[in-house]
């Protein structure tokens, strides 16, 4: 369904010169490492005059049926006042380590999110969580040249491939802005895109567990306790032997019942 989300964004393309699409992908990890991917897709209002020209509906020309089936769930889209339209779609995961697919599963090998990963380190007194990654707009591609039955289709109409693939590529690095928003445990960073260079993405937190702590600091107490009460005793019992009076030996038997 990658693929399939590529062949859209070419397809838009041709009507998006001049227009914008701003999108905002959070990543939201909880303190267990669950949590969940959103997408939050907006089009400008000229955006949106230009994909429902001649009667179409955004619903039709954007089409999100790929990622229900995976397991995505899509909103409906929703319009302004302004004429400007958006679009949420999430997914939960289990792990930090599904982040990375989950992310590759909208952005693909072509799109701008790279190396994207999330990470949970529990340690004795504090949990560490780290999404690293970029964001890097000037290495989108358009896809074109990965597809071999559109590469042929458009060869066979004899279009030429390279100038169809960078007219498309700028326009949609000219329409296109990105944001990723993590939200770890302990705080939240944001990275924007830059059209002219790789952005990196680089959030972490170290979340102190106090109620391990407690329980760690509640043993050490209990050992001091019992280590205290264990040489305490023992002093106790030398200075008792130390008190108790000295029986004496009487050679001749005297004394004696």
């Amino acid at each position: 369904f990658v693929k399939r989300l590529v062949l859209v964004l070419v397809a838009l393309a041709f009507l998006l010169a001049g227009c914008k699409v701003d999108t905002t992908v959070t990543i939201d990890v909880h303190d267990d490492g669950s949590g969940v991917v959103t997408v939050d897709v907006r089009l400008d209002a000229q955006a949106v005059q230009a994909v429902e020209a001649g009667d179409a509906k955004l619903d039709t020309q954007v089409r999100t049926g790929d990622l229900a089936k995976a397991g995505w769930t899509v909103g409906k889209w929703q319009r302004a006042d302004d004429g400007s339209a958006s679009l949420q779609l999430s997914k939960a995961f289990t792990s930090p380590d599904q982040v990375a697919g989950i992310i590759g599963e909208i952005s693909g090998a072509n799109g701008p999110l790279r190396d994207v990963t999330a990470s949970r380190d529990r340690g004795v007194l504090a949990t560490q969580y780290d999404v690293t990654g970029a964001i890097d707009l000037p290495a989108v591609q358009t896809g074109i040249a990965a597809d071999p039955e559109l590469l042929g289709s458009l060869t066979n109409q004899s279009i030429d491939v390279n100038a169809l693939d960078q007219s498309l590529l700028q326009q949609v690095k000219d329409a296109l802005s990105v944001k990723v928003v993590v939200k770890l445990p302990g705080g939240t960073t944001t990275v924007v895109s830059d059209a002219t260079k790789r952005v990196d993405i680089d959030a972490s937190s170290s979340v102190r567990d106090d109620r391990r702590i407690l329980l760690i600091l509640g043993a050490i107490v209990l050992l001091v306790l019992a280590v205290v009460a264990y040489f305490g005793g023992k002093h106790q019992r030398r200075r008792a032997r130390a008190r108790a009076p000295i029986p004496r030996f009487d050679p001749h038997g005297r004394g004696r019942a």
